[in-house]
């Protein structure tokens, strides 16, 4: 609401009270008038009929006197004085109107405008690029309370007008991680990599936040990123890094030493993240040579796939979608699937591991399949039913229970 409006309402405001208050007012008045004019002439006719009274003897000169006098009283009582103090009694109740009226209107115009709101949000966009460069700068440790509050409001208002800002998105999970918000951040992500799926700042950050979960899927997903970006960037160290840490904290074995070794002399001795990945090796080593004889914990199985996209199809890849990847029983019409992931589209070629772990039931799991049918596809939406437009590879392989094989798949079909 503009402020000319604001005034225009007011005014109305002003003028319907005083019409309310004065309509009544005028026409009581008019009332007024017509019976004093009434009276006026009731009198005169009076006053004819004493003089004509006196006159043919019927009233003495006295009487007639007094009566004249009574009724010339009666007729000052119809002068102005009533109207006057009729007047005055009129003016405080439009005073009052008015003031009543022009009170109301503010009420409404604040209220209605939230003013402390605007205010705030006014306040929060402008200093918007300070705080995103500081935010970016990976300064985010040095934000205060009020700093948290300003950003988180500036950004959602900024996404409120521009949905498809994947920056905006990209900042908005950034914060959310650094507050502790593990789920919102992931959401806030996964919306920026459907807008941009091929943007590598993005992919990097979506990483990181899978990385901050306590969950194993958010780890294998995080792994799978990251496997993703180090094929397009393979002397990346921090990208290294990433997936050691990662791979350390899946208890995957193979992976931690492969990477660890490509970083470890890069960082300092007594740096922490070299101290937690050696003893965590460590740990992994005497783990795994004891499993065989004291462990009762059954070994994952699944595959490790690397799914790549035809050429052809690239064009009908859609801007915002998901791949699907799942496991079902190639030996029977049973289609329910033994393990599912489900991420947002990235950019080709992706590692995806898919083993027992990602089971949706337990009793139901790739540990109890002898051969398998694996699907890999890219959809619109999160179902994993395939519908018209989808775009698919798949590919019949043995199941070996207890490993982790390797395999590939070419997405290479559209479902029709």
């Amino acid at each position: 609401m503009s402020w000319s409006i604001f005034v225009f309402i007011v005014a109305g405001l002003i003028t319907l009270v005083s019409l309310l208050i004065a309509v009544p007012w005028l026409r009581k008045r008019k009332v007024s008038q017509r019976d004093k004019l009434s009276n006026i002439a009731v009198i005169k006719q009076r006053l004819e009929e004493l003089e004509r009274e006196a006159n043919e003897g019927l009233i003495s000169a006295d009487d007639k006197q007094k009566a004249g006098d009574e009724l010339k009283l009666a007729l000052v009582d119809e002068s102005v004085p009533h109207r006057a103090k009729r007047a005055q009694s009129a003016l405080p109740a439009l005073i009052v109107g008015g003031v009543f009226a022009f009170a109301t209107g503010g009420l409404v115009y604040f209220t209605v405008n939230h003013l402390s709101q605007i205010n705030q949000a006014q306040s929060a966009i402008a200093a918007l690029p300070e705080l995103s460069e500081k935010l970016s700068s990976g300064n985010a440790s040095d934000f205060t309370a009020s700093d948290v509050s300003a950003l988180t409001f500036a950004i959602r208002q900024r996404l409120r007008q521009t949905p498809d800002d994947a920056t905006g998105w990209m900042f908005l999970s950034r914060l959310w991680l650094s507050v502790g918000e593990n789920e919102q951040a992931i959401q806030a992500i996964e919306k920026a990599l459907a807008i941009q799926p091929n943007n590598s700042t993005v992919n990097i950050t979506y990483a990181q936040v899978l990385m901050a979960s306590n969950t194993e899927a958010d780890l294998i997903k995080a792994q799978s990123v990251l496997a993703g970006l180090l094929s397009q960037n393979e002397e990346s160290d921090n990208l290294t890094l990433m997936m050691a840490v990662v791979s350390a904290r899946l208890g995957d074995l193979d992976n931690t030493r492969t990477y660890f070794a490509k970083v470890r002399d890069k960082l300092p001795e007594d740096n922490e993240i070299r101290l937690g990945l050696e003893q965590r090796v460590s740990e992994l080593e005497t783990q795994s040579s004891v499993a065989p004889t004291t462990s009762g914990t059954i070994a994952a199985t699944g595959f490790t796939m690397q799914i790549t996209l035809d050429e052809a199809l690239k064009s009908k890849v859609p801007s915002q979608g998901y791949l699907i990847v799942y496991a079902q029983d190639a030996n029977s019409d049973n289609r329910m699937p033994a393990a599912v992931v489900k991420m947002p589209l990235q950019t080709f070629p992706v590692t995806i591991r898919l083993t027992s772990e990602n089971a949706m039931l337990p009793s139901y799991t790739l540990s109890s399949l002898e051969q398998t049918k694996l699907v890999a596809r890219i959809s619109s939406d999160e179902d994993v039913m395939p519908a018209s437009g989808d775009l698919l590879g798949q590919l019949i392989v043995t199941v070996s229970k207890g490993e982790v094989l390797p395999q590939k798949i070419v997405i290479n079909e559209e479902i029709m």
